[in-house]
């Protein structure tokens, strides 16, 4: 049965995903199959788009193995996918909590705290597509406390804050994320273009300043730097 998995293993990585999938389907017709071949079958058939086939296997993979994050992630990414936002949700938060409660050895491949960020940073960007601002600043926010190396969910919370009308917010969110990171340029031209929108425009100024002083080749800095010196210059 190893051996089997393994050859399949092998085959696929070569590009013989035919053949993988072959000798996967004639494991699962001896009884042979596991979690993890379950698993591989349904990443086949997702590549395939026969989306109806690889969310059986990848179910069939959390009957074997309850905590393999892997499967219930692909799963949730197909409901997401298919508009099925809440089944996505509910998977996705099942796999975390199986997640974390695992015990001994994990199974293969599974998802860290970035990867698991990642998932609540594509299903904020869902929500965000469809004007659910609420449901995309919350789960902005896990991606940032799950992973808050996660500099990109906290720039689109601060967003989403700002689309709901709550400034203070926005204003506080981005605040921070630059007292945290001096150095990273998209978290000051954010804060900049808010500070600018707010009509907060000498503040707007300091914050591209110190971004193109730490990035003087940065166009995007300069043609924002330039933008708010018209503004000052026609108030005059």
């Amino acid at each position: 049965m190893v051996n089997n998995l393994e050859d399949a293993k092998r085959l696929l990585s070569q590009g013989h995903a035919e053949a993988a999938k072959d000798l996967l389907i004639d494991m699962d017709a001896a009884g042979e199959s596991t979690a993890e071949s379950q698993y591989i079958l349904g990443t086949i058939y997702h590549r395939e788009n026969r989306l109806a086939e690889a969310v059986d296997r990848f179910k069939r993979a959390l009957q074997v193995d309850p905590h393999f994050t892997d499967a219930a992630i692909s799963l949730s990414i197909i409901y997401n996918d298919t508009g099925h936002y809440n089944e996505g949700a509910k998977v996705f938060e099942q796999a975390e909590r199986a997640a974390m409660k695992k015990t001994g050895t994990p199974s293969p491949s599974i998802v860290l705290s970035k990867e698991i960020s990642t998932k609540h940073l594509e299903l904020g960007n869902l929500y965000r597509s469809l004007q659910r601002f609420d449901e995309a600043a919350n789960e902005y926010l896990k991606a940032s406390r799950v992973d808050p190396e996660n500099v990109e969910a906290r720039i689109l919370l601060a967003k989403t804050h700002g689309q709901r009308g709550q400034m203070k917010l926005a204003q506080q969110e981005l605040e921070g994320l630059v007292r945290e990171k001096p150095d990273h340029i998209a978290a000051r031209v954010h804060l900049a273009l808010l500070y600018f929108a707010i009509g907060n425009v000498v503040d707007a100024q300091i914050e591209l300043q110190e971004a193109q002083l730490k990035d003087p080749g940065n166009r995007q800095v300069r043609m924002y730097l330039d933008m708010t010196r018209q503004a000052t210059e026609s108030t005059i």
